[in-house]
């Protein structure tokens, strides 16, 4: 049989917060050796727009 291929339902939150930031316009990058831990920037020009502590800081800046 020509099943389906399996999804797999363990993306690592990075990598869908990444994709979510995308369809935003956004890039999501670790800013390392800062305060901030992670920064969205301009998906186009790469101009920094948020930085935030952790990845549920992101979360909800990206929902709101």
């Amino acid at each position: 049989m020509n099943e389906p291929p399996q999804r797999d339902h363990h993306i690592a939150p990075f990598d869908e917060l990444a994709a979510h930031a995308g369809s935003r316009g956004y890039r999501l990058v670790r800013e390392p050796g800062t305060p901030p831990g992670w920064a969205l920037l301009d998906a186009a020009d790469g101009e920094p727009l948020y930085a935030a502590e952790t990845l549920a800081d992101i979360a909800r800046y990206l929902d709101d």
